[in-house]
């Protein structure tokens, strides 16, 4: 199942900038047919004072080939 979003407080690990930012901790888009520029602001955050990309801790599971479920984070 997806997680909700959750705000998340960040601090940049470049300039150390803290901000407030939110991501989904997990997805499921095979589910929730979320597109992949949706899929990519709910795993990353973008500092404001650098605008440096940084990837959280996602966990995707999507369906492998075969038909069983492959994880990736």
């Amino acid at each position: 199942m997806t997680s909700p979003p959750e705000p998340i407080a960040v601090t940049c690990p470049d300039c150390g900038q803290r901000y407030v930012n939110w991501y989904r901790p997990s997805t499921i888009p095979s589910l929730d047919e979320f597109d992949d520029d949706y899929l990519e602001k709910a795993s990353t955050t973008t500092c404001p004072k650098r605008g440096s990309k940084y990837e959280l801790g996602t966990l995707f599971a999507r369906r492998a080939d075969d038909g069983g479920t492959s994880m990736e984070i």
